[in-house]
């Protein structure tokens, strides 16, 4: 969870970083030491390149830098109609023919034939984010290599090195695109000034030496997350060997993926409690959050000290810092009061968002800044960014927040007169390795079988995530013809078997909507974990325009979330092999006679019969005598697309994570709060 490269951290999300190195970088910011800071800035992200033939290629998420990039005429027709599309059309047109002044020979070095993208922010004040910009503006982040190979330190290093080369020739450029004047430029330096008095150090570095008790300050942020699950882990008696190994898959996924630890594997053995226990702490997600957690008291000490360090700093990119600064106080105290009057209607979350961000926050007056934040290399050379970015992240929340339930311009005071847009969360896309294209696949699957396993691997070759979201049961239930119910769990543990060989399907279950559309929804929506610039691709067949289900979805999709037309991104479903369709009611049927392997085969695969079986607490009569080799099928294969034969197995071990409740992670804050974090040996 360090710093990688190419991705701007939080210094309270890196943690790689000793609580000691933390003290050492923020007081060389407040000594105004860092002289490689640059304005981290509040725009819309875009990624360009230039091909092997000398065309401008842009892309707005993996997909595109899959097929090559978009053409201009693609681009172009892209954002025809939509509430950004000066924004994007003239920022590009700008940033093109700034590239055309450049020598073929330039480019192709730059740019490596197409395999290397420029990743920029356009600012447009007429469709600004939060910070209201003077003059359309484009600011250069830094050249990212998406060719096959693996790019190795020194190829990293040689597309820094180029990026320089870019920003230098590129610098300044002014461009006119009919009645507007563009600029174009590399990232700007900013000159941090030394604090005046040295409290705000002193203090930040009280606090953070306060929460690093336990542990100490050469103890890094992951060993005192480690001593924190070590402690709970104990408290609920989670085996000593499942403790270390669920540290590492939190901690460390890459080690844990070259270790073969997955959450599933955890699990196995466990009883039902711990089995929650594991997936609470272990997916992906949640496991992010809950890290968030633990040092959040942490992340406010930075914030408050980091909103010290940018009072009075002024943006590269606004002409009158006092009067930006007003505007965004008087929109924040609007936004708030639009928030509060939710509350008041019954809406208890958006009340409780704005207390939670304004106790960060503290005073109104600490938006006294134009300028988002700063980005640094810590140290120079290593490839590790960080990023501080003090009121500004509370401020976007809220206003964020606010304009997207609803608040209008006539309920902003008169002198703020900005349209609303769009908006960029705290995290932006900027910030992102690069904005992913997501299929989500929602449905009952009771029990899930080989037509959904071909949707989904249909859309694994397509997207960079395929998220298969198991609805709720309904009241009436799905059951074999013995009685028993197939339940979510059943059809959890079946996806997992049949998608081994998909390391970039992830199976998650809702609890709170047994309707499948509505889990879905609530996925890609406002308050689920797709991030702002992501493109996102809902799961329909193309049999009796399944597709159509998703007409109106676009309203529920996040801001800022791009929806692939449903109609374009339906697959075409399978036949079994005696040309009927897949059905779950056929597969309940066929599993009635647990003898009739050659039909259960059908749906499953051979290779995963006995498994599924099990799974199911199903047996065949060789299982009950003894004789058959049956059983729990030590090595159950993945099943291939279209046929009974297994596919090779994937030796990448694949993260799960479950879409649930962060019930645990409440139970686990309230313990810290109420007991403390202390060393406990028993």
């Amino acid at each position: 969870m360090g710093g990688v490269a190419g991705h701007m951290a939080h210094l309270s999300e890196d943690t790689d970083l000793t609580f000691n190195e933390i003290v050492d970088i923020l007081g060389k910011v407040a000594n105004a030491e860092i002289s490689n800071a640059t304005e981290k800035v509040d725009g819309q992200n875009l990624f360009l390149t230039v091909d092997a033939s000398g065309e401008i290629k842009t892309a707005r998420n993996s997909g595109d830098v899959k097929k090559g990039g978009m053409t201009t005429d693609e681009y172009i027709s892209k954002w025809i109609g939509h509430p950004a599309e000066n924004a994007f059309t003239n920022g590009f047109k700008a940033v093109s023919a700034a590239l055309r002044r450049l020598s073929p020979e330039d480019l192709d070095a730059i740019f490596a034939g197409g395999n290397k993208y420029v990743n920029m922010e356009i600012m447009y004040p007429k469709n600004p984010n939060i910070i209201l910009y003077s003059a359309p503006n484009i600011v250069l982040h830094g050249l990212q290599y998406f060719g096959d190979e693996v790019e190795t330190p020194e190829m990293r290093q040689l597309t820094k090195q180029k990026f320089t080369k870019l920003a230098s020739l590129i610098d300044g450029a002014s461009e006119q695109i009919g009645e507007e004047e563009w600029a174009v430029h590399g990232p700007k330096l900013v000159a941090l000034k030394k604090l005046s008095d040295g409290s705000a150090l002193e203090d930040v570095t009280s606090k953070i030496q306060t929460f690093a008790g336990p542990v100490g300050m050469d103890a890094t942020l992951g060993d005192y997350v480690q001593h924190v699950v070590e402690i709970y882990a104990n408290q609920v008696n989670l085996p000593e060997d499942i403790t270390a190994r669920l540290i590492t898959l939190m901690l460390h996924p890459e080690e844990a993926k070259e270790q073969g630890i997955t959450v599933v594997n955890l699990k196995k053995g466990l009883p039902k409690e711990l089995q929650a226990t594991v997936s609470n702490l272990g997916a992906k997600t949640k496991s992010r959050k809950y890290i968030a957690s633990v040092l959040k008291p942490l992340e406010v000490a930075i914030s408050d000290f980091a909103i010290e360090v940018l009072r009075g700093v002024k943006s590269y990119f606004v002409s009158d810092n006092d009067k930006e600064v007003a505007r965004m106080r008087a929109e924040l105290e609007q936004s708030i009061a639009h928030l509060k009057n939710l509350q008041a209607s019954g809406d208890e979350k958006m009340g409780e968002m704005v207390d939670q961000q304004l106790a960060k926050l503290g005073d109104i007056e600490n938006i006294a800044s134009s300028m988002e934040g700063v980005v640094f290399e810590y140290p120079p050379g290593s490839d590790k960014i960080y990023k501080l970015t003090g009121a500004f992240a509370m401020a976007n929340q809220i206003i964020g927040r606010a304009r997207r339930s609803g608040m209008t311009e006539e309920e902003i005071e008169e002198d703020i007169e900005i349209d609303i847009l769009d908006d960029e969360s705290d995290d932006p896309v900027v910030d992102a390795d690069f904005p992913k294209t997501i299929a989500v696949v929602p449905g009952a699957f009771k029990p899930p079988h080989k037509g959904h396993l071909d949707m989904v691997r249909s859309y694994a070759g397509q997207a960079d995530e395929v998220v298969v979201i198991i609805s709720k049961p309904t009241k009436q239930g799905r059951y074999l013809s013995d009685g028993r119910e197939i339940t979510s769990t059943d059809s959890l543990n079946i996806w997992n078997l049949l998608t081994r060989d998909l390391p970039n399907v992830e199976i998650t279950t809702s609890e709170t909507h047994a309707s499948p559309i509505n889990a879905a929804y609530e996925y890609v929506g406002e308050d689920g974990p797709i991030n702002i610039g992501d493109t996102v691709i809902l799961g329909a067949s193309t049999k009796n325009d399944d597709w159509k289900r998703w007409v109106g979805a676009a309203q529920y999709v996040k801001d800022g979330v791009e929806l692939v037309p449903p109609e374009q991104s339906a697959v075409t479903p399978t036949v079994r092999p005696n040309g009927e369709p897949y059905s779950a009611t056929d597969f309940r049927n066929a599993l009635g006679n647990p003898e009739n392997r050659s039909e259960i085969a059908d749906f499953v695969g051979e290779e995963n019969v006995d498994e599924v079986l099990n799974i199911l607490g199903l047996s065949t009569m060789g299982e009950q005598s003894g004789v058959s080799g049956g059983g729990m099928s030590m090595g159950a294969a993945p099943l291939a697309s279209g046929s009974d034969k297994p596919a090779k197995r994937d030796t990448k071990k694949k993260k799960q994570k479950q879409y649930i409740d962060l019930g645990l992670l409440a139970e686990v804050m309230k313990l810290i709060n109420e007991r403390g974090i202390v060393n406990e040996t028993k």
